[in-house]
């Protein structure tokens, strides 16, 4: 997927009024490990994005990403014939993923309208989405009302099997060869529509301390499994079986406040969830933000995850069933997990011009987590989760004109 089309649309539609427009242009490339065991998953994720703000009062953006992921994961759970072949016959897979966005803004002098389109492809996904964000700033701009509702169309490769019956005759996709192509009568696409409603509330309580509430709402509809895994279920293995219906719901509760003799602000967050599948969560995370030599900002923080399963999970289906849904997914299991990180960003100061060079503002970031996680109640035959660490890795550029 080529980029240079909305770029060149952005910079035709900003030249007539360069005396008047800001540019900015960011890219970023994440690395995502997660190792341990014989299973791991590799993914490497760059982004461009392009900004452009008209007489600060329209803005237009576009941006791509894409995401070469690859790894080893296990095809069957569970399978008969001993803990270490489940982990040492892994199926090693490979996937590529692009994705393009468009999207606007427009701003008033204490409201805003956004809007935004995104597209991507991988193999064996498809998906469209746009989302619509209104906020409104109130009482001397101390508080900030915001609204957003996102759509997404989904279309999702299968293996077709018209003659299966039952859930536990479906079989698993082997690979993606053929997806999405006209002449594949072993292949079909099935269709996941989400919608996402979210609220916000930002208020200023005083020069240094202020609060953010968000509430979200998430409804999915439709194929919502792993086509490539299968679950042992006692005689046979079949494709995990998952409900079409999912509604989600979370609220969120950060704080920050600045500590002028340190030159420093304390953030906590907080946040709720649960879903009609019956999966309950909490997070809690506190960071601090320190303000070092000119232009250098320093991150630290602690972040704490702990979840239940869904009720439709077990360990092993064949002793312990649960009715007429089964999963091979670990994190529709009892878990928590613990990430450790931070980010250092460099806005270089402007010279006596004030600009930075060619440059009217350059910002470098470097960011790195590691993540420990604990799946307490899933295991490959007798055998626990190997790959329960990794690590993010983020480095980052924008340039404004």
């Amino acid at each position: 997927m080529q980029l240079k089309p909305l770029s060149a649309f952005l910079l035709a539609l900003a030249a007539p009024m360069v005396a008047q427009a800001q540019v900015s242009v960011a890219t970023t490339n994440t690395v995502y490990r997660e190792s341990g065991g014989g299973l791991e998953t590799t993914s490497v994720t760059p982004s461009l994005r392009i900004k452009g703000v008209i007489q600060d009062r329209v803005t237009l953006r576009a941006g791509w990403e894409a995401d070469v992921v690859s790894g080893a994961s296990v095809a069957v759970v569970d399978a008969p014939g001993g803990d270490v072949d489940a982990i040492t016959s892994a199926t090693e897979w490979s996937d590529f993923r692009n994705t393009a966005t468009a999207g606007f803004g427009i701003k008033s002098e204490f409201a805003t309208l956004e809007g935004s389109y995104t597209y991507g492809t991988e193999s064996d996904y498809r998906s469209h989405s746009f989302s619509l964000t209104a906020s409104a700033e109130l009482f001397e701009r101390n508080t900030t009302f915001s609204l957003s509702y996102g759509r997404g169309f989904d279309s999702v490769c299968n293996l077709s099997q018209p003659r299966a019956q039952e859930a536990v005759d479906r079989q698993r996709l082997p690979g993606s060869e053929g997806c999405f192509e006209d002449d594949a009568d072993d292949r079909e696409e099935l269709d996941l529509a989400l919608h996402t409603f979210q609220g916000g509330w930002t208020q200023a309580w005083a020069p240094v301390f202020v609060t953010q509430l968000v509430l979200t709402a998430q409804v999915l509809n439709g194929y919502q499994g792993n086509p490539y895994r299968a679950v042992w279920l006692g005689r046979t293995a079949a494709q995990e079986n998952h409900p079409e219906n999912r509604t989600r719901y979370a609220a969120g509760l950060g704080m920050r406040f600045w500590v002028s003799p340190l030159a420093g602000a304390f953030q906590v967050f907080g946040r709720l969830y649960r879903d009609t599948w019956d999966v309950k969560s909490i997070t809690a995370e506190a960071a601090w933000e320190q303000r070092l030599l000119e232009g250098f900002t320093m991150r630290a923080r602690v972040r704490y995850y702990n979840q239940t399963g869904a009720a439709f999970y077990s360990d092993d289906y064949v002793r312990f069933p649960r009715g007429q849904y089964f999963t091979g997914d670990r994190e529709l299991s009892p878990m928590s997990s613990w990430l450790v990180g931070g980010h250092v960003a460099y806005d270089v100061p402007p010279g006596e011009d004030g600009g930075v060079g060619p440059f009217a503002g350059f910002v470098i970031l470097a960011k790195f987590d590691w993540v420990k996680y604990d799946f307490r109640d899933f295991r490959y035959g007798t055998r626990s989760v190997p790959n329960d660490r990794a690590m993010v890795a983020t480095l980052g550029m924008e340039a404004s004109f």
